[in-house]
């Protein structure tokens, strides 16, 4: 039986090849290091209608960056944290997020007063924060707002009613969160562009309320030409359930958060009876839009079929699904430009970002990092169940 050789030089050449497949492993395991976003959102409690399809947005394009390639290698980590719509625990876990996790960047949440109770978590830790919350406010250093704000979600249905509906007598009726609180501001701002238009009556209500039956009767007695709405879906369900009983006959404008599955639950009969209108993102009605649009083709249809790989082909997409795919693009975006994750650089390029997105056109500078420059949105109207459009606006 012949002897096995051995050679020093063949064991040299062993030991070399191994040393390269161990560099070449240790490399990838360096390259393959995820990138961890943290993202805070309302899954559960009052606000749960609109984070829980946040997540799985977030979930369903995370996945698909990752499958093909994530950045350079690197895969996205998503931390979702549940805020159980409190701004208390918001800030709880967007702490637990920066200081333990230590994520490099944040995004959410799903309700007003968690988002302004977090920039101050942003600012004082210096990550940059990719808010959704429909917030107003002044400059922040590490604050990018990716989706439209109060102001413009106001500012449309006041010019929606004005100039369209020809209103001139406007009543208001706002929860008390911050979102009503501060669309109330911007009605009171907004107002004064039309010298013949004024709000004849401003009604609030809290949004744990079951009734707003004594708000409804002031506003009834006033006889204004339109009613503008600023709250949530459930509590916007209340109003159109006690509308009815009241035998309201004022036409009404609703707002975006008013959309979703909750309210067409309660409300959803009362409103396609009285022919509100909602001021919506163009996702809402975007199957019904021609599929030769541009935007459909380049962000609505791939969406939609993200969502139903991961989700089954039954999901259908909504408006909060929307926001969670401009904030998440536009943190990739981020990263893309930055090519790394340090918390700095990314801060830095996205004060570069130009985006054409789902909900409109995204432009941060360094002076304003309010975003959205143009929004694509749509007055749409329920017939059958479900939103049609009746005017698409920016696309």
């Amino acid at each position: 039986m012949k002897k096995p050789i051995c050679s020093a030089k063949m064991m040299v050449s062993v030991f070399l090849i191994l040393s390269l497949l161990f560099i070449a492993t240790g490399k990838h395991a360096i390259a393959a290091e995820p990138i961890k976003v943290g993202v805070v959102l309302s899954v559960t409690g009052w606000g749960g209608m609109i984070g829980t399809p946040m997540k799985e947005a977030f979930i369903a394009l995370a996945d698909d960056f990752n499958k093909k390639g994530g950045l350079t290698g690197r895969p996205i980590q998503l931390y979702i944290e549940d805020d159980q719509s409190n701004p208390t625990n918001g800030v709880v876990a967007a702490t637990k997020l920066v200081k333990d996790v230590k994520v490099a960047i944040l995004m959410g949440p799903t309700i007003t007063d968690t988002g302004m109770a977090m920039i101050s978590i942003a600012e004082q830790e210096q990550v940059p924060f990719a808010i959704t919350g429909p917030v107003i406010i002044p400059l922040k250093k590490w604050v990018f707002q990716v989706t439209p704000s109060d102001s413009l979600n106001l500012a449309y249905m006041l010019e929606y009613a004005v100039n369209h509906m020809k209103a001139k007598r406007i009543a208001v009726l706002h929860d008390t969160a911050m979102f009503g609180n501060t669309g109330w501001k911007v009605v009171q701002s907004e107002i004064k562009r039309y010298p013949d238009a004024s709000v004849v009556i401003e009604e609030k209500f809290d949004v744990a309320d079951t009734s707003v039956i004594p708000q409804l009767t002031k506003i009834k007695a006033a006889n204004p030409d339109v009613m503008l709405i600023q709250s949530t879906g459930a509590s916007s369900g209340v109003i159109a359930k006690n509308y009815k009983q009241l035998g309201m006959k004022i036409p009404v404008v609703a707002p975006p958060s008013a959309g979703t599955p909750e309210f067409f639950q309660i409300g959803g009969a009362i409103a396609e009876e009285s022919k509100w209108v909602f001021l919506t993102a163009m996702a809402t009605v975007g199957e019904q839009i021609p599929p030769s649009d541009w935007w459909r083709k380049t962000h609505y249809d791939p969406f939609v079929k993200i969502m139903q790989e991961k989700y089954g082909e039954s999901k259908r997409v909504m408006i909060f699904h929307a926001v969670a795919y401009d904030d998440i693009r536009v943190v990739l975006e981020a990263l893309k430009v930055a090519g790394t994750d340090s918390r700095a650089a990314v801060r830095d390029a996205f004060e570069k970002i130009r985006y054409v997105g789902m909900n409109g056109t995204i432009a941060f500078t360094p002076d304003d990092h309010r975003g959205i420059t143009k929004w694509f949105g749509a007055a749409a109207a329920i017939k059958n169940g479900a939103f049609t459009p009746v005017e698409l606006m920016g696309n």
